[in-house]
């Protein structure tokens, strides 16, 4: 396959693997340890293809991925659809603001280009973001970017609207967030994130085999099996530390995160408290669960009961004991003086 020589800002650097298939890290708002998102773009290669029975959903003479830079990228966004064709397609894996904060550069700069997202992806996307011309996709569809072929696989886990696409002639698979450069990826409870979909959707890129598995934070992976099989060992050896925490007496959402993330900075424990309460819902969907745990008390230690006690043990790790307890005295004497006050 031949690719389009891609212009880029002398700022940028990209990874153009397999041929075509441009990977380009820009500075988003993503979360640690990552501070870009690849930025993935497909130039025309002039390869036809026989049309099946079944119509592509959209084609273009270019695609873009997930365009997700911070503001400061803007100017270096627009140069590179600038020099991209005007028929444009723009596929967005999911609805994060790491992936779509550049939707409005890219329609300002080419008002023709074409959104293809999930409905729910695209129910979550702000209009000042992008306002004309989307098509909503499932994951059965295929498109075509000059003469390439490329099939969208339906990919919930992270949220309920996550979408990959498979690069059918180099059999290459864009990952989006179900797999990241470095460790794993949380789910989003929040947008429809489920450990169950996280799991089958793990399975269905295991049995698609990819040659290459392209995620938006991070390198290529040469060898998908062993990151995918990576996961799932990973996941479930999580869940069972989790169901171990239970079986011992943990009962409220911030006992079983300090128990299962002991060795991890508690900065992390929040995003991780997220993958916890996944993990207890999936427990309960197999019916693992111990007799005596309830669900509904434990969704209720969820939110205040855990975030005040994270805080506390955040302070506390983070400062001195002189320190800490003059700031108990302080506390105490001041609720010593508040009800002084009040008995008056």
């Amino acid at each position: 396959m031949q690719s389009h020589s891609l212009k880029l800002p002398p700022t940028l650097s990209c990874q153009e693997y397999p041929p075509g298939v441009n990977i380009i890290p820009m500075g988003s708002k993503t979360a640690q340890p990552f501070r870009t998102t690849n930025l993935i773009v497909f130039t025309n290669g002039n390869n036809p293809v026989e049309h099946e029975s079944s119509p592509f959903v959209a084609q273009g003479d270019a695609m873009i991925i997930d365009p997700g830079c911070r503001s400061e990228f803007n100017k270096e966004l627009a140069e590179i659809v600038t020099a991209l064709p005007r028929k444009l397609i723009v596929f967005v894996t999911h609805h994060h603001r790491d992936h779509v904060d550049g939707l409005s550069t890219v329609q300002k700069t080419n008002p023709d280009a074409c959104l293809l997202a999930h409905e729910n992806t695209i129910s979550r996307i702000r209009k000042d973001d992008w306002s004309v011309g989307y098509t909503t996709v499932s994951g059965t569809e295929e498109i075509c970017i000059g003469g390439e072929r490329f099939k969208i696989i339906f990919a919930p886990g992270h949220t309920d609207g996550h979408l990959a696409l498979l690069h059918v002639s180099t059999n290459s698979l864009i990952a989006g967030d179900h797999c990241v450069g470095q460790g794993s990826a949380f789910l989003d409870i929040n947008s429809g994130g489920n450990m169950n979909d996280y799991f089958q959707t793990t399975y269905k890129f295991m049995d698609l085999s990819p040659n290459a598995l392209i995620s938006m934070h991070g390198r290529v992976n040469l060898w998908p099996k062993h990151m995918l099989c990576g996961y799932l060992k990973n996941r479930r050896s999580r869940e069972s530390t989790i169901l171990k925490a239970i079986e011992s007496g943990s009962k409220t959402l911030f006992d079983i995160v300090a128990y299962t993330y002991a060795d991890v900075d508690r900065n992390l424990w929040v995003i991780a408290a997220s993958n916890v309460r996944l993990h207890v819902e999936h427990l309960a969907h197999q019916n693992k669960l111990p007799k005596e745990f309830c669900v509904e008390k434990f969704e209720s230690t969820c939110r205040v009961h855990f975030f005040s006690r994270w805080m506390w043990t955040y302070v506390q790790n983070r400062i001195n004991s002189p320190t800490l307890m003059l700031l108990g005295a302080v506390t105490a004497s001041g609720i010593a003086l508040l009800c002084s006050v009040r008995n008056k």
